[in-house]
């Protein structure tokens, strides 16, 4: 499905629903964050459904290409808008261009425009798209009060999609039964004002804060896509990882055209049935996303990704050879699981197989060649179905991924046998409140940049007045933290961090801490720890800014 690249569906625990719940602004902003996923989701379900309708079978891989193409051409724009402009106002303001180009849709629709017409302002509203998540993920920070807080609405905000991709859908499925896409594009221009109306009254942040630096080695937008296709040029296992990644966009691109052509011309559910099964298989992304948790420190991934391809294809392949008019969404579903695991998967294969000091560039490269292949999954379904069928069509996408994979074979399971999997590190960071929720690849990644330190009794580990640096978790031992000659706490829990607010608020350390007995530690650069618990990676270029006028 159409921004489905990455699976970032979290489970959340009640803790963490409390914790952003506590703070009105990011209640505000989460629930506003639904209605967009929900509004993104279902009126990519109703353009689809209406171009089935109004120009016909052969008309919808291009109305989805056309909606693709602006949007991916306006991201880097929509990107840097959250880093020139005051974060809170960028994002009121794509609420509100959403609300209008929405209902420009709507109108048309409604009002029988041309198709043409319509088309247009349909990509119009999802190019508007681009410029929420880039807003929600920089402005998080600043409005969270603890990192503990910040951890727990990023981790609120991948639930919050996954149930968007779940809910959009059927909604969309809902208003068709009785209504028509127009209804559809009005009902999200709707949720749109009402995000914007949630957002529009949000506290001024006290500061943005950030890695204190962007290395060069870590560029942004297209200069990363066509940097990253410049490391895969040279990386062949990279480039093996990347394509198999690839294939399964192509494979997502295939199923939104097949969904709506299987629902209406094969199954016989009309408009509103292309909604359940995009409904279903976000449901089942949903809980792939959750299962993929079990990941974490596991050495061999490539027979979990083998798995997930299979699981994925062997959904498809019943699809087109017998589907069950009763289990069609269950299949789906659980095509869904295999879709979700296989992205976590390939991910964590890739960030094992490609140097760190690249890795940045060839995440920028995937997502390029994550929008090219769901153009061309979208692009060639219709004329084959025209050769082979809705169902023969189903049985060749059914092949794409596990094809895809038992060509690499050997290559996934050389980088399983050489992979260095940070276990140690792993089982620490998994018992700590901040880093506990982040998603497997994320979780690996810090893991892999952490080093271990070793301090005596009586040594100061943090002292107060200092610039903050690191970010530390105990392993073993115990950590004496003052304030002057007050005692605050006793760190003595394996798994309890401390220096966390100077890296957080950009203030020098409140706090000494000092080893009351020998201890171990595990310890994480500024620039990583940041990078973690904000989630986003635009807020590095804005922090540069800032250290510069506070420098100068």
């Amino acid at each position: 499905m159409r921004q489905l690249g990455a699976i970032r569906y979290l489970p959340t625990s009640l803790r963490v629903v409390r914790a952003v719940l506590r703070s009105p602004a990011l209640r505000r902003v989460e629930l506003a964050f639904l209605l967009f996923n929900a509004v993104e989701f279902g009126t990519w379900v109703a353009v689809l459904v209406y171009a089935y309708d109004a120009t016909g079978r052969a008309s919808v891989g291009l109305v989805a290409l056309a909606q693709l193409v602006p949007a991916s051409v306006l991201a880097t724009f929509a990107a840097s808008l959250a880093d020139r402009f005051p974060r809170r106002r960028v994002l009121l303001g794509g609420y509100l261009v959403q609300a209008l180009a929405f209902g420009a849709t709507a109108a048309g629709m409604l009002l029988g425009a041309p198709p043409i017409a319509i088309y247009i302002a349909a990509a119009a509203a999802t190019s508007s798209l681009t410029i929420t998540r880039p807003c929600q993920g920089s402005l998080l920070p600043s409005l969270a009060r603890t990192p503990e807080e910040l951890t727990a609405a990023n981790g609120l905000s991948g639930t919050v999609e996954g149930l968007g991709v779940l809910l959009g859908p059927l909604t969309a499925a809902g208003i068709l039964t009785t209504a028509t896409p127009g209804t559809v594009f009005a009902a999200g221009s709707l949720a749109c004002l009402v995000a914007a109306l949630l957002v529009a009254r949000l506290p001024r942040p006290a500061s943005v804060v950030a890695p204190s630096g962007n290395s060069p080695e870590e560029p942004h937008g297209h200069g990363s896509v066509l940097a990253g296709l410049r490391v895969l040029a040279t990386e062949s296992e990279t480039r093996l990882v990347v394509g198999i990644l690839g294939l399964r966009m192509i494979t997502s691109g295939a199923m939104d055209i097949l969904f709506v052509l299987l629902a209406i011309e094969v199954l016989g559910t009309g408009l509103s049935g292309a909604g359940i099964l995009s409904g279903a298989l976000g449901l089942g992304t949903v809980l792939g996303g959750a299962v993929t948790f079990a990941l974490v420190g596991r050495r061999r991934l490539a027979p979990t990704l083998a798995l997930s391809a299979a699981t994925l294809g062997v959904a498809l392949f019943v699809l087109g050879v017998a589907p069950p008019a009763w289990g069609v969404p269950a299949v789906i579903a659980l095509g869904g699981i295999g879709y979700a695991a296989c992205d976590v998967a390939g991910r964590m294969i890739l960030q094992r197989a490609t140097p760190d000091a690249v890795l940045a560039r060839v995440l920028g490269g995937l997502e390029g060649i994550g929008l090219a292949g769901l153009a061309i999954g979208s692009v060639l379904v219709p004329p084959l179905v025209a050769i082979l069928g809705i169902q023969g069509m189903f049985v060749v996408a059914s092949l794409i991924l596990p094809l895809g994979v038992a060509a690499s074979w050997a290559g996934l399971s050389r980088i399983d046998r050489r992979a260095h999997v940070p276990v140690r590190e792993l089982d620490l960071l998994r018992r700590t409140r901040i880093f506990a929720m982040l998603p497997p690849p994320q979780l690996e990644s810090v893991a892999r940049r952490a080093r271990w330190i070793t301090v005596e009794p009586g040594e100061v580990v943090i002292r107060e007045g200092d610039v903050g640096d690191r970010y530390y978790v105990l392993e073993s031992g115990r950590m004496r933290v003052s304030h002057g000659d007050v005692e605050l706490r006793i760190v003595s829990s394996p798994g309890d961090g401390f220096g966390e607010i100077a890296l957080l608020r950009d203030v020098r350390r409140t706090a000494t801490v000092t080893a009351v007995e020998a201890c171990v530690l595990l310890a994480l650069e500024r620039v990583d720890f940041l990078e973690a618990v904000t989630g986003h990676e635009q807020a590095h270029r804005v922090v540069e800014q800032v250290v510069r006028e506070r420098s100068g």
